[in-house]
């Protein structure tokens, strides 16, 4: 993994060494969260890193000593609660996972219907926008009930959603697929 800074141009400040297929990524109070896709016979999993690369917290199995992660590849922060839960969606085992500051899981989520939940996005308390490159929809997953609903079909969307970005202050959802465009939706309330 590289590091830049950005200011007025990117700089390189340095390079942090991962073990494996480093796909997922994010940032959040001064430490990264990595999700690693399973190549054999190395296991998929996520883990928790310092700016130095230090490994504070990792997740492979569940409770049963099953494996967890098979494609760990989009991760976000839900921090609009104070709890900050950490959303993954594991397109490989057709998953969303909630998981705490510390890796810990709290919560899995499946949908029937997924074939590849991709991108993730936090847009307001306990609500959770997943795009479904398998199906080409999005869907909303209410994180207290664990309920879901398609919210734009592959009929209104006209791509196959791969990642999601909300702006809470314009409340508009940006999707990128596998076309020549990014289409921006504004949700209702």
């Amino acid at each position: 993994m590289q590091v830049f800074n950005v200011k007025d141009a990117i700089i390189h400040v340095k390079d942090v060494d991962v073990k494996g297929c480093c796909i997922g990524l994010e940032f959040f109070q001064d430490r990264w969260i990595m999700g690693y896709v399973r190549t054999p016979p190395i296991m998929g999993r996520v883990e928790m890193v310092s700016e130095e690369g230090d490994i504070l917290h990792t997740l492979t199995t569940h409770s049963s000593g099953n494996d967890l992660f098979e494609k760990p590849t989009y991760i976000r922060v839900d921090n609009t609660t104070d709890n900050h839960r950490i959303l993954v969606s594991d397109w490989g085992k057709k998953t969303v996972y909630m998981l705490g500051s510390e890796l810990q899981l709290l919560q899995a989520f499946t949908l029937s219907t997924f074939r590849e939940p991709r991108g993730l996005a936090a847009v307001g308390e306990g609500q959770v926008l997943v795009a479904d490159a398998g199906t080409d929809t999005l869907q909303l997953l209410d994180l207290t009930t664990g309920r879901w609903r398609t919210v734009l079909r592959k009929e209104e969307l006209q791509l196959m959603p791969y990642s999601l970005v909300y702006n809470p202050a314009t409340r508009c959802v940006f999707v990128g697929g596998n076309g020549d465009i990014v289409r921006v939706y504004t949700l209702s309330k």
